[in-house]
């Protein structure tokens, strides 16, 4: 009786794990999901909230030199986002204005740093 419950058991187990497999493999999608694009998808606002972020975090006690290496870092990398996001006059002029502020920054390095 065990011995004929086992057989079932297996026989059973054998024909229906590969045929469930089969099923859930054939119901599954066969395309991956889409990328996301790397700075637009996010926006430019979380990049200025970072960059503002960075501002806010300056201590007067603390390394002026590091503050405006990372301060200049955030500008860059919104500067770069803006370039590759925005489109029309909005873009020459957010891009002109971060361009003046880049430049400005790197003065600060230039006179705070050895």
């Amino acid at each position: 009786m065990v011995k004929r419950f086992a057989i079932a058991f297996v026989t059973f187990v054998a024909l229906i794990v590969p045929g469930a497999l089969m099923a859930a493999l054939l119901a599954s999608p066969a395309y991956p999901a889409p990328l996301m694009q790397s700075g637009c998808a996010r926006g430019l606002g979380a990049d200025a909230a970072a960059m503002h972020t960075q501002v806010q975090r300056r201590h007067p006690d603390a390394d002026t030199c590091s503050a405006n290496r990372l301060y200049f870092l955030e500008l860059v990398k919104v500067r770069a986002a803006t370039a590759s996001c925005i489109e029309g006059p909005a873009r020459l002029r957010e891009l002109g204005r971060l361009d003046a502020d880049v430049a400005r920054a790197n003065d600060a390095i230039a006179a705070t740093c050895n």
